[in-house]
């Protein structure tokens, strides 16, 4: 294994810092990035994948990907002998060592990892063809100094395009069964970390084959165990830190298992062994690593042993269980099919604990009971005409969850056009249209919200008539208003909160929303009523403290509503309520000048953010730290570096708008990036042809431009031009003080003769 010195310069561009570990996988080093100046990780490849990178193809897949909880890899190196991959330099602690030091962690804690990974795997598992990461384990996961994780180390091989039968080692403990290639290979591994336990009183003794194999084989003499068959036809065992065993040839085709290894124990795993992994091997060792952070327990090799989370004895909710049980299952048809699956799982985690079942058995064997009446009685009177309607039905219901799912992925479109066929089949349903005003919402397209809502609602011929339905027609009016109180239309949205109440008055939500509104309206007394009304129907805490916030903030009250609003971002498991929350939090820190308490604040909600939740807070965070730049010079480039580099994040992911463009802007001219500022402006005027603003920004970034040269050689006529071109597509009613003062500056070069 190829040692790289201190001082190597790789391929020209990586200089070799230190030797940071080694094991089975390679030699690990950190290296710096000599051109971009910062701190890289190089880990030498297999040999036997050295001839598979030639092309480049493979190697361009990975430097592709893009993804905050994945390290970037920058590099492939090609050396005489060796190949090198150059990824990211995560710094803090992997996950094992964490667990070791700190002992096991909280379901809240470990949840908010299980999400952020879940998100990872859905990325990694959505490529065309899919990545499969392959060794998931705690050693395998970093812990970033932010508190966020990052899953490294993913199998370059498979990568590769390697095949999934033979590209794989095995982490004992962590893999699942169809990564044992045969029950041979399983009882192998098994017996030798149970003597190891033995012999040191449960403190592993690892191996690596290069140091160690004089050693491994007089074990393996010593209770009998073939591991090397043959001179000259061997198998390999190679055990590093990690408990990692790599086979670099096949066994002997004529191998026969022993007796003992024929035992009843095997005959459950027999079936998978030798498979060969899929999506749903990373299920699997991603559960065991979350069963491993939360019992601060080491699985156990043989995986009849482990004992169900539920009989752990650790705080744990039944949905958070029922998860990493299916995650854990033998049999890989039983686990979730891939990152979606899963992350589309833990993001509904609560809906399978037993609190929330039970809220909907009862209706849903109302409905059964209710189906299978009609269908008895239709059967009866026509079973063809019956059987067209339940495939219409299930085609329906389909489509919208279909929609409701897509949301939850923030793929917005795939939606829009499930619920476009769902309404194609069924013009007059409610779910359909209820579901596609909460995406409008979701997308903070409110006028757009209030536009479709309100035409529906006075076109449409509603079906309101079975069980559902008044709650689905009463959801309507409830975003309607909603919407109309994001835009900071208080008297409709006390008008549509109000008729939400009377269409379906079971709903606490509705209460609360409507005395925040009345609130905000300065009716004080009749926003506690209404809050009280919701309370009695059983309202969440999360849901009380929310409604006191919100309602102190009316009042003027900041210091209040600060401490309830933090009280409901603390106890809230609703991703939108949480948003909302945090969101008002910020409103009340920017009344009172708290921008570092705001900061934080963003900060830490951005960690365990997803989908547009994410998207919302990052824009908000960078809007903070360009606030933050203008408080003084000490911050003025930290802080513009900060927010340009999250304003950049989200243009290059699809999230464009008009004001993330210009604040872009805005800041490569605070940063004197110049030519990247003209740029972004120039496309801004293709696609916003009319706005003055753009134009307003290009003559300011020419007055800065010019400002940076010697008197002689400045000329303002680029920003002449520009200036008129504002001028010309300013309105006659504007009031914008930036082109008042660029009208002054005009004149200003005007009478000093620069033009």
């Amino acid at each position: 294994m190829d040692r790289l010195k201190k001082g190597t310069v790789l391929g020209g561009t990586y200089e070799i810092i230190e030797e940071i570990g080694s094991g089975g996988g390679g030699i690990v080093f950190r290296a710096r990035h000599l051109r971009l100046q910062n701190d890289v990780v190089v880990k030498k490849i297999k040999d036997d994948v050295l001839g598979r990178v030639e092309s480049r193809k493979e190697a361009d897949i990975l430097k592709n990907l893009k993804h905050p909880y994945l390290p970037r890899v920058y590099d492939f190196v090609e050396t005489e002998d060796s190949i090198y991959t150059v990824m990211d330099y995560i710094k803090g602690s992997d996950l094992e060592t964490a667990v070791k030091t700190h002992g096991k962690y909280s379901q809240k804690q470990v949840k908010k990892w299980a999400l952020q990974l879940g998100e990872a795997l859905n990325y990694l598992h959505g490529q065309k063809p899919p990545i499969i990461h392959s060794d998931i384990k705690p050693a395998n996961i970093m812990l970033t100094e932010d508190g966020d994780v990052c899953l490294i180390d993913f199998n370059i091989s498979l990568a590769m395009g390697e095949s999934v039968e033979t590209a794989v080692g095995i982490s004992a403990g962590f893999s699942p069964p169809e990564q044992y290639r045969d029950p041979a290979m399983y009882e192998r591994i098994n017996s030798h970390f149970t003597r190891q336990k033995s012999k040191q009183d449960t403190k592993k003794k690892i191996y690596s084959w290069e140091n160690d194999r004089t050693e491994l084989l007089q074990d393996a003499e010593e209770d009998g165990t073939d591991l090397m068959q043959e001179e000259g036809d061997s198998t390999e065992l190679l055990q590093d830190d990690d408990r990692t065993e790599l086979l670099t040839e096949p066994l002997k085709a004529d191998y026969t298992p022993s007796a003992s290894e024929k035992t009843e124990r095997l005959s459950e795993y027999i079936p998978y062994f030798g498979k060969g992994i899929s999506t749903r091997s990373d299920i699997y060792s991603l559960g065991v690593t979350l069963y491993y952070a939360l019992t601060g327990t080491e699985p156990p090799i043989d995986f009849k042993e482990r004992i169900p989370i539920g009989e752990t004895g650790i705080p744990i909710s039944e949905g958070f269980a029922v998860i990493l049980e299916k995650m854990m299952a033998l049999s890989p048809q039983e686990r979730y099919a891939n990152g979606k699956e899963y992350l589309n799982a833990i993001q509904n985690c609560h809906k399978l604990d037993h609190r929330y079942i039970v809220m909907h058995r009862r209706q849903n064997l109302l409905q059964i009971a209710a189906a299978g009446s009609l269908a008895l009685g239709v059967f009866l009177i026509f079973s063809g005409l019956y059987r067209i309607r339940v495939e219409k039905n299930a085609v329906y219901y389909e489509l919208v969850r279909t929609a409701k799912e897509a949301a939850g992925f923030g793929e917005y479109g795939e939606a829009r056009e499930a619920l476009a066929q769902a309404k194609a089949i069924y013009d007059v349903r409610l779910e359909a249209y209820e579901e596609e005003l909460h995406l409008l919402y979701l997308q903070g397209e409110y006028e757009e919200c209030i536009e479709q809502g309100e035409t529906w609602l006075n076109t449409v011929p509603f079906e309101v008539g079975v069980e559902g339905d008044e709650e689905n027609y009463g959801n309507i009016f409830y975003l309607v208003g909603n919407a109309c109180y994001e835009i900071q239309d208080y008297p409709n949205a006390e008008k549509y909160l109000k008729q939400a109440i009377e269409q379906y008055g079971q709903n606490g939500l509705y209460y609360r929303d409507y005395a925040i509104t009345l609130a905000k309206l300065g009716q004080m007394e009749a926003a506690r009523t209404e809050l009280e009304k919701g309370i009695a129907l059983g309202m969440g805490q999360d849901s009380i403290y929310m409604a006191q916030g919100e309602i102190a903030h009316a009042k003027g009250e900041e210091e209040e509503a600060t401490k309830y609003l933090t009280q409901t971002i603390a106890v809230t498991e609703d991703a939108q309520l949480q948003q909302r929350a945090v969101l008002l939090c910020t409103e009340v820190y920017k009344t009172t000048g708290a921008i570092d308490a705001e900061i934080a604040l963003l900060e830490e909600s951005l960690k365990g953010a997803q989908g547009n939740g994410e998207l919302v807070f990052s824009e908000y965070l960078a809007d903070a730290y360009a606030r933050k730049a203008r408080t003084g010079e000490q911050f003025e480039q930290e802080y513009d570096t900060k927010a340009l580099s999250l304003f950049t994040s989200l243009y290059e992911r699809g999230y464009v708008t008009y004001q993330l463009q210009e604040n872009m802007a805005i800041l490569y001219e605070n940063l004197d990036r110049f030519e990247e500022a003209e740029t972004l402006l120039m496309e801004m005027t293709e696609k916003y042809p009319e706005r003055y603003e753009v134009y307003k920004r290009l003559a300011y970034l020419e007055a800065d431009r010019q400002q940076e040269k010697e008197n002689e050689q400045r000329n303002y006529l680029r920003m002449r031009d520009f200036y008129e071109l504002a001028k010309d597509k300013y309105p006659a009613d504007g009031a914008d003080m930036e082109m008042e003062m660029l009208d002054r500056m005009m004149q200003e070069l005007a009478d000093g003769g620069w033009l």
